[in-house]
């Protein structure tokens, strides 16, 4: 079999994270994912954190985000750049966008424009707040939709301000969404023949992700739960336990799973403890069933501790940081850290593909060089000659 989305089309335009992440997920899956860059300066995720920026040399910022793409220099303020991204419209399957609210309409390319050039265009939009509500105009990063959507209201301990997720979860869950958006509307587009657009919102994408907790949001009375760090006071255990090298976590709901923890532990004299007779009880004892725990992870090495503990099914994991992650051999067998080349970098490793297809393998390619397959795609697409490409270039619109 082929790849799973072989044979379709995308035009990119997203930057940094919150649109690059889904066009990955897109590359990874089979599609011919094209990159439309600005001819002087690219997406602008692709130097704003490279130590190498005055040589020109992409950040690994942008290599994480941009493997399995190919990339186009279009000036898309210029008329004829313009023109020749709506003639790539005709033969693309979706356009992608993460630019602020209004930004494609200023352009003259927004969705009521390119319909009319491709009726079966699929246009997707992530932006922080989405079209219409009060703060649809509202500039947004992922800290902001953090901040707005609930989650750093919930995240860190009471006796500090609140605290935002360490990865950019703004901007990839909402990008995951907006792919399930993409796959959504071509499956539709399948049995209509028609595209359409999709637009999510950051804000939304990061509520989404609340529903679980608004079960104790409830259970209180409607009254938002105090930050407790990586602990419920709820339900116990569930938080992190010091190591002797480190921490692990412990998290678990039932009483099969709690009997199991005690038996490994040691602690077969707390079994028929009505302390601990059920997760909100133990949640009441919160303290000792903690202390219990940490008594023993305190004298293990962290991995000790997780392997010890998982064969006993015990749900337990050790706090791996970046560096572990790319030596760790789980993520080494299902092909989540591979090595890849890069033109200027080199031999280098990078995370892979996180979806796993029976009969489509995904193969990794490094990001694209600004404006590597310029000529390739602009000469098979739109069938223009070495002297069409010339002159654009001297009329800097490539």
């Amino acid at each position: 079999m082929g790849k799973a989305l072989e044979g379709l089309k995308v035009l990119d335009l997203t930057q940094f994270e919150a649109g690059t992440t889904s066009t990955i997920l897109l590359g990874f899956l089979g599609a011919d994912v094209i990159k439309v860059e600005n001819p002087a300066t690219g997406d602008a995720g692709r130097f704003a954190f490279s130590e190498k920026r005055d040589e020109g040399i992409d950040s690994f910022y942008f290599i994480f985000l941009n493997a399995n793409k190919k990339s186009v220099t279009l000036n898309l303020k210029s008329e004829k750049g313009k023109e020749l991204f709506k003639e790539m419209v005709k033969k693309a399957d979706v356009v992608v966008n993460n630019f602020a609210v209004g930004t494609m309409e200023g352009l003259g390319i927004g969705y009521d424009v390119l319909k009319e050039v491709n009726p079966k265009i699929i246009y997707a939009a992530v932006t922080g707040f989405g079209t219409y509500g009060p703060y649809k105009d509202y500039p947004c990063f992922d800290i902001v939709a953090q901040a707005v959507g609930g989650l750093m209201g919930m995240t860190g301990y009471p006796e500090n301000p609140p605290t935002k997720v360490g990865t950019g979860l703004g901007d990839s869950i909402a990008a995951t969404n907006l792919t399930v958006g993409i796959l959504a509307a071509l499956y539709q587009r399948e049995k209509t023949g028609e595209g359409q657009e999709i637009e999510v919102a950051m804000q939304d994408s990061i509520f989404n992700t609340l529903r679980p907790v608004y079960n104790f949001y409830y259970l209180m009375g409607k009254q938002a739960p105090e930050r407790t760090g990586n602990q419920t006071k709820l339900i116990a255990p569930w938080n992190s336990y010091k190591t002797k090298d480190g921490w692990v976590v412990v998290g678990l709901l039932t009483n099969p799973l709690w009997e199991n923890l005690l038996k490994a532990i040691g602690r077969d004299d707390c079994l028929g403890d009505e302390r601990f007779a059920d997760p909100l009880s133990r949640g009441t004892h919160h303290e000792v069933v903690d202390s219990m725990i940490e008594e023993w992870t305190s004298k293990r090495n962290k991995m000790e501790a997780m392997s010890y503990l998982a064969s006993r099914d015990v749900p337990c994991g050790a706090v791996l940081d970046q560096k572990e992650l790319m030596e760790n051999q789980q993520l080494k067998e299902r092909e989540m850290v591979l090595e890849i080349e890069h033109p200027k970098r080199g031999k280098h490793e990078i995370i892979g593909c996180p979806i796993k297809l029976s009969k489509s393998k995904v193969d990794i390619k490094s990001a694209p060089l600004l404006g590597e397959n310029t000529n390739e795609i602009l000469s098979s697409m739109l069938n223009l000659t070495d002297d069409d490409l010339t002159k654009l270039k001297e009329e800097k619109v490539i």
